[in-house]
């Protein structure tokens, strides 16, 4: 077959089906900062249909406000951006071991540092319904 001797709409069928035969791959983004890929995987990989369903079923709002999934979106990378800040910021004199948590309406987003305080190398975001912590004091 000549591709030259084929009009638009036989190219455009036949692109369909070599995509068909090979789809394209998901083009990566390119990332000079870690941290803004950290919270995109994050962002992309977390339920927010589900978080926002439960919500939905506990009625709970936020400010007395019905809550949408691009307002739970929002309030997540806020509160990643936050404490990422927050660990390499107002809280690097604090141990490289300690998590730096911020919380809000239900999420709890976390941040881990490297040993020199440099560097973000670890990022999570929970949605909280029940929790419960106990421990025992050294002697």
């Amino acid at each position: 077959m000549n591709i030259q001797n084929l009009n638009t709409q036989e190219l455009e069928q036949l692109q369909t089906l070599l995509n068909k035969m090979n789809p394209p791959q998901p083009i990566k983004k390119p990332y000079s900062d870690p941290v803004n890929e950290m919270i995109d995987d994050i962002m992309e990989n977390m339920d927010w249909e589900k978080i926002q369903m439960t919500m939905d079923y506990l009625r709970w709002e936020w400010r007395g406000e019905y809550v949408t999934v691009e307002m739970l979106k929002e309030e997540g990378e806020r509160l990643l951006r936050d404490a990422a800040k927050s660990r390499l910021g107002e809280y690097k004199e604090t141990t490289h071991e300690a998590t730096i948590m911020h919380g809000c309406g239900g999420f709890e987003a976390r941040a881990w540092c490297n040993e020199d305080k440099t560097h973000i190398t670890g990022l999570d975001l929970s949605f909280v319904l029940s929790n419960w912590n106990d421990g025992i004091e050294e002697l």
